[in-house]
């Protein structure tokens, strides 16, 4: 993945000061990731290069918007005890990493929508009659 140089972490950090969410800077810059930009906006990389930085708290920084959280969530198959889709797809479909979704999924984000399938497994174990 390619690395941003020192302009545009700094315009990365004074982006986030003036509220924008790391998941619009990084669709303003789509070469880099989420996970970069927030990197890069909490000093995790490059802390003495300067300009505002967040601290660890900051919110919001979600990657998914309420309505796509629910999508994800609604997408349990009861009759079949399982995800219909992979996490991985959601991803993919959502752009945002699959950690988002398994973290989504098993209820560790967006907890206050109190779901009921945050935290679901499959009741039966694979290969088990």
């Amino acid at each position: 993945m390619a690395k941003p140089d020192e302009a545009l972490v700094l315009k990365w950090r004074e982006l986030a000061e003036d509220g924008y969410l790391y998941a619009e800077i990084s669709r303003m810059y789509p070469h880099f990731s989420v996970d970069q930009v927030r990197h890069y906006c909490l000093e995790h990389t490059c802390p003495n290069l300067g300009g505002p930085t967040q601290k660890v708290d900051r919110w919001p920084h979600a990657e998914l918007t309420e309505k796509q959280a629910t999508r994800v969530l609604d997408d349990w198959d009861e009759k079949a005890d399982r995800w219909k889709k992979s996490g991985a797809d959601w991803a993919r479909k959502l752009n945002v990493s699959a950690s988002t979704i398994y973290m989504l999924r098993r209820g560790e984000t967006w907890k206050y929508l109190e779901h009921p399938n945050q935290g679901r497994k499959p009741k039966k174990k694979k290969g088990k009659k």
